[in-house]
């Protein structure tokens, strides 16, 4: 048996329509009764959507989410947070709003966005939350924020990345609830999915070897190159299928196959000898 599986959400096990499957939650009890752990690794925020999937996935256990940025139980305990610096959330405001595109600002526990569009909205109510319009400069004098995130299509992230400050780093992904828009994620430099998924390990007293991880995009890439069972979906990003292992694709319960191999001793340590 595998102890702990670390899911992506978007592309991983949810897919266009906005909802995890019912044969993957039906893969996931089985798995939990067998006593595989199972924990959410997600640029989502906290609460929302991406909250109410960890309570049912794992209520007992810590969850990383905001690109890891905020590891947390599902009540809202508090593991580790790491904040943005003021300088740099100021640059990210002004960039914003020279070219116009939509800013994020998240927060622990809340969602801002400078104003109301359409995209932004839209958004919002694919991850369940309700974003608080507020000008985004007193939202970072005031408030922690862990991790800011650009909204826009696709073709309009060319050139963004040299122009974002010091000290932060860039993860760009997609999402099948909303496709051709890409959502680039602002954390501290040295936050990634690696770093929590590590944190998570050590406060689950497991090592890396012992934790499988399942992603479909380049953001996933920091988790999967630390764990001892890295797999991707079907649906990853071509760099992905040429390095690790897949299973099957989001929308036909894909990541059903990486439960099953969790759940089964001998099969894990078969696939991480290949």
């Amino acid at each position: 048996m595998i102890p702990l599986v670390v899911l992506d959400l978007d592309g991983t096990i949810v897919g266009a329509s906005g909802l995890v499957q019912e044969c993957v939650w039906e893969a996931a009890a089985k798995a939990r009764e067998a006593g595989v752990k199972l924990a959410v690794c997600t640029g989502r925020p906290g609460f929302g959507v991406a909250q109410r999937i960890a309570q049912r996935l794992g209520p007992d256990n810590p969850h990383v989410f905001q690109n890891g940025a905020y590891l947390g139980y599902p009540d809202g305990r508090t593991v580790k947070a790491v904040a943005l610096k003021d300088d740099a959330i100021r640059r990210i405001i002004d960039v914003s709003r020279q070219r116009g595109v939509v800013l994020e600002l998240y927060t622990p526990s809340s969602l801002y966005v400078e104003r109301t569009t359409d995209l932004s909205e839209a958004h919002a109510n694919m991850i369940g939350v309700t974003a608080i319009v507020r000008d985004l400069e007193d939202v970072a004098a005031t408030e922690p924020v862990v991790r800011a995130q650009w909204v826009l299509p696709v073709d309009d992230y060319t050139g963004l990345a040299e122009a974002v400050p010091a000290g932060v780093q860039l993860s760009p992904a997609t999402s099948p609830g909303l496709p051709g828009i890409a959502f680039v994620s602002i954390t501290r430099t040295g936050v990634s999915k690696a770093s929590a998924v590590k944190q998570l390990a050590e406060q689950m007293r497991l090592g890396l070897n012992d934790v499988m991880a399942v992603g479909d995009s380049h953001n996933d890439l920091p988790m999967l190159g630390v764990v001892g069972h890295p797999r991707v979906m079907a649906n990853a990003a071509p760099e992905l299928l040429e390095l690790y292992a897949s299973v099957g694709d989001v929308e036909e319960c894909g990541v059903v196959p990486a439960l099953e191999e969790a759940m089964d001793a001998n099969g894990g340590l078969l696939h991480s000898l290949a």
